[in-house]
């Protein structure tokens, strides 16, 4: 059912409330998603982790909503205080939910997977993913099928995740394949475009390609799907995160994707909240649960490097085994 809320501009979708007549007491859970609304992946995998994290406890009751404009922001997140638990489903959400949970230290707050994690409140979760464990098998990948001995990494500008991604991928190469040579370049912070320059990116991969690289990864939002179509230009392997497969211009050169699940990591956040169990600040999730993956493309990848990435993951997600971030 859709509802419009007095006075605003978004649109509140209220799905049904579990065994509402016989509780004292109700956990109230809002979602705001970014303007794309749920028909965003991540937007959508975050309002399905809500309901997966809620499911099978009673009394308990989840609104979504989809602001109009980026302006609505706040007033949707500010709608909600009082709730029980409030998320912000996007890293565009940052400023505003920041402000909201700083005037509203009575309801406790949640960001997903922000660019950069905001200063610690106590009643505002940030939850953040292990990209670093993802880009590690990655760069183990890219390791063990090089057969220059020499690959690269594009990045974003050297941001707190760009800085993670770079240090995995070049730890992970280095524990398969002791000696090789990993180039990598960091979006220049002056060009205005963060995150959103696929031009440059795609010059990078072909410069890298130029220098010896036999396999480029592609990280960093449009300025890293740049760099895998000029992997893909150069006639060169790439990896790329999971939405790579979806560009024609990419899935030709495409030897795996990093997977991010945002679904798994807002469930157990929500799952621990409804129990009781609120902590403030960061909230790391990784391998271990089950929140990133890599997923080679099977018929490029051979079953005995399947077994050694399986095992690689197996003791990152142990901790027996670490990415250098």
């Amino acid at each position: 059912m859709l509802l419009v809320q007095a006075g605003a501009t978004g649109v509140r979708q209220k799905p049904a409330t579990s065994a509402l007549a016989t509780c004292a007491a109700t956990f109230r859970v809002g979602f705001v998603a970014d303007v794309a609304g749920i028909d965003s992946r991540a937007d959508a995998a975050g309002w399905r982790g809500v309901r997966d994290g809620l499911r099978g406890l009673t009394c308990t009751h989840a609104d979504v909503a989809v602001p109009r404009r980026p302006s609505d922001y706040r007033q949707l997140l500010q709608a909600y205080a009082g709730y029980d638990l409030v998320i912000a489903g996007s890293f565009l959400l940052t400023d505003a939910v920041v402000d909201v949970a700083r005037t509203n230290p009575g309801t406790r707050f949640v960001l997903v997977d922000p660019m950069a994690a905001p200063m610690a409140q106590p009643n505002l979760a940030v939850l953040v993913f292990r990209d670093d464990q993802a880009a590690y098998l990655a760069g183990a990948l890219a390791g063990m099928v090089t057969k220059t001995g020499v690959i690269a990494g594009v990045y974003g500008p050297f941001g707190a995740a760009d800085q993670r991604n770079r240090a995995g991928f070049e730890h992970g190469a280095a524990y398969v394949r002791p000696g090789v040579r990993v180039l990598g370049a960091y979006q220049p912070a002056a060009d205005g475009l963060p995150y959103a320059n696929p031009g440059w990116g795609a010059a990078q991969a072909r410069a890298f390609v130029r220098q010896g690289a036999d396999v480029i990864f592609g990280i960093g939002g449009s300025t890293g799907k740049g760099a895998l179509r000029g992997a893909a230009q150069a006639g060169s392997p790439c990896i790329g995160p999971d939405d790579s497969s979806a560009d024609p211009a990419v899935s030709a050169c495409l030897l795996a994707s990093t997977i991010k699940h945002p679904d798994r990591g807002v469930a157990l956040i929500v799952a621990d909240a409804a129990a009781g169990h609120w902590a403030g600040g960061i909230r790391s999730v990784g391998l271990s649960e089950g929140a990133l993956e890599l997923a080679p493309v099977q018929h490029e990848v051979s079953p005995g490097q399947l077994e050694d990435l399986q095992t690689i993951g197996g003791r990152l997600s142990a901790g027996t085994l670490q990415t250098g971030a």
